[in-house]
């Protein structure tokens, strides 16, 4: 490919090339025309990204078993040997937020909050054949017409739906959602029954924006899966600052700290995105898995601190605890912020 797109002279700077040259002597700019169709872009974009060659798969080896080497090797000058800590993190962050994004169930936040409740096929038959009751022509145009639009919503209590007084009752969620996404019900109404039932929240939002967020509460989860990638990575500079202050005797730049955020963070998501898979197509249970996978990440960090800066085990482990502590709270701080612009921005 190379070969059929060479010119005689560097596009940069204008220097006559020989025909074998694949790079200009004078500014270093790669010879080949730079003009061409989308499709070779797009195989060249993904081929640097994902070129898994012999150096990516020796970066695998250190990467899993030895923490802390590629970090200290990239420090050390060792550029070409290893992959590039920043195509190593997309890599596996792109992997695990895919895991999240395909195999957690669009409808998941209603399926939670909808666990053990009746469905409303049950509901109906249980009422036609203990009571002999069904609902009005006008009531079942209109849950019928809820469903339609909302295909997420889980069925409704059909007993509460019927209900048209105002007195001060406990509304279940599929009853919100119904009400949410009904025209005919007022705003006004809507919030009287949203605090008259568990769900109440006053977060500084008005009443409409709180009715969209139980009318579109799976968009809301879409929304906040999206912008996790973003907040992780804008995180990531706070934890390497974190790790700067607390070894700041060592003879370390702040950007060393950064590649080993980078090492660190890809770590997590390769292992949190193996435990995702297997949890849902492997069928093993995802309590106990999880929680080894937790564990497995804290001591690679904590390995790959005391590989990195030398310090007495103990030293390291207690400076491992605080920078835990720091970070879990920039994390819930950053978790809580995101969740709000993910309310503002449905």
């Amino acid at each position: 490919m190379k070969a059929d797109r060479k010119h005689e002279h560097c596009l940069n700077c204008g220097n006559s090339l020989p025909e074998r040259d694949n790079f200009c002597p004078e500014c270093g700019q790669e010879n080949k025309d730079q003009k061409v169709p989308v499709g070779v872009f797009l195989e060249e974009l993904l081929t640097s990204l994902f070129s898994f060659d012999g150096r990516f798969l020796r970066t695998l080896t250190a990467f899993f078993f030895k923490p802390g080497k590629l970090t200290r090797a990239f420090n050390e000058g060792q550029r070409r040997k290893y992959t590039h800590p920043i195509r190593l993190y997309l890599v596996f962050s792109l992997f695990y937020f895919f895991m999240i994004g395909f195999l957690i169930p669009k409808d998941f936040f209603d399926r939670l909050l909808n666990a053990g409740q009746a469905t409303i096929s049950a509901v109906q038959q249980q009422q036609s054949k203990g009571k002999g009751e069904t609902l009005d022509p006008e009531t079942q145009e209109r849950v019928e017409e809820a469903l339609k639009k909302a295909d997420a919503i889980s069925p409704v209590d059909i007993s509460q739906l019927q209900a048209a007084n105002d007195t001060e009752q406990s509304y279940t969620w599929k009853t919100l959602r119904f009400l949410s996404i009904d025209p005919e019900v007022s705003t006004e109404k809507f919030g009287h029954a949203l605090d008259s039932s568990a769900y109440a929240f006053d977060i500084g939002l008005s009443l409409q924006k709180k009715r969209d967020l139980v009318a579109h509460s799976n968009l809301f989860l879409i929304q906040v899966a999206k912008n996790l990638p973003l907040m992780m990575l804008v995180l990531l500079p706070v934890f390497a600052f974190f790790i700067h202050l607390l070894f700041a005797g060592r003879t370390v730049y702040f950007i060393e700290n950064i590649i080993l955020g980078f090492h660190l963070h890809a770590f997590a998501y390769a292992l949190y995105g193996a435990v995702i898979l297997l949890a849902f197509f492997g069928g093993v249970n995802s309590s106990w898995i999880f929680l080894a996978a937790f564990v497995l990440v804290t001591t690679y960090a904590y390995l790959a601190l005391l590989r990195l800066y030398k310090q007495h085990w103990f030293k390291t482990l207690i400076k491992f605890w605080v920078l835990g502590g720091m970070y879990l709270t920039v994390l819930l701080i950053g978790m809580a912020a995101e969740l709000y612009l993910s309310l503002l921005l449905l």
